[in-house]
């Protein structure tokens, strides 16, 4: 007697899972951009906060708050803004965009893919910073700051991916990175994230997005020490610049040639 077994079809899978997860692989895989991403932050953190000041935020909570945030801010935002902007430019100058409008997937899919992984190798490239801030408990932190400041950082991370979108859709493939670089490293230094600015440059620091997001970072975890503007006008700023980003690189995306 012969026995039948009916096994029930696998549902196909999602055209928006299945671009996250290539995309993840070829940045993972590329040790060009994964090497500098993930080891360089946390290098640079237990370089500075650890071996330069290790006395200072040793004995001073607030100095490794300070560094722990803008090196954190560095990780993630670096990573994000680099994830979408050279790859972009090289698949529009390649006409790989015009091959995937021709496929049968949803237009947004791999639009997605590209936000998603900024996010996700940001996280990857902050985990070493939280892990070392956590063990060694200089900054004083409870778990519950912590878990608040992280979920800022990690959300933070879409406006400079919206930021990589708009160049990687305005510049070549090999102009790109340059102009990434011009546009995000002068507000790491200018916007007060690394170093206390003298008061003759405070008035141009809120032009620069990363001064927002710090203080989102320090309002999320009770730090009042370094906030100087409210958590509205801070989140209200970084949305407007998401808006502005992702409008321009739609609408250059949007355009033929």
């Amino acid at each position: 007697m012969t026995t039948l077994t009916h096994t029930a079809p696998q549902r196909p899978a999602s055209p928006y899972a299945i671009e996250i997860r290539l995309e993840l692989v070829r940045l993972l895989r590329a040790p060009a951009f994964a090497l500098p991403m993930f080891a360089l932050p946390v290098a640079l953190y237990l370089l500075f906060a650890f071996a330069v000041a290790g006395e200072q935020t040793a004995r001073d909570p607030d100095a490794a708050r300070f560094m722990f945030a803008g090196f954190s801010l560095m990780a993630v935002t670096m990573a994000a803004v680099f994830a979408t902007c050279p790859s972009l430019a090289m698949e529009r100058e390649l006409g790989l965009l015009t091959l995937k409008r021709a496929q049968p997937a949803p237009p947004g899919a791999w639009l997605t893919a590209k936000i998603v992984a900024g996010v996700v190798t940001g996280a990857i490239a902050y985990a070493p910073i939280l892990a070392v801030t956590a063990a060694s408990g200089r900054a004083g932190l409870s778990a519950g700051q912590l878990a608040a400041m992280s979920a800022v950082l990690v959300a933070g991370a879409i406006p400079f991916c919206a930021l990589g979108l708009m160049v990687g859709a305005l510049a070549s493939g090999s102009a790109a990175p340059a102009y990434a670089h011009l546009l995000y490293l002068p507000g790491l230094y200018l916007s007060g994230v690394f170093f206390p600015l003298p008061k003759s440059m405070h008035f141009q620091a809120p032009f620069w997005p990363q001064f927002h997001l710090n203080q989102l970072v320090f309002a999320a975890g009770d730090v009042t020490q370094f906030r100087w503007i409210a958590p509205q006008m801070a989140m209200a700023v970084l949305l407007g610049f998401t808006v502005l980003c992702g409008g321009v690189a739609m609408w250059r995306l949007s355009r033929k040639g």
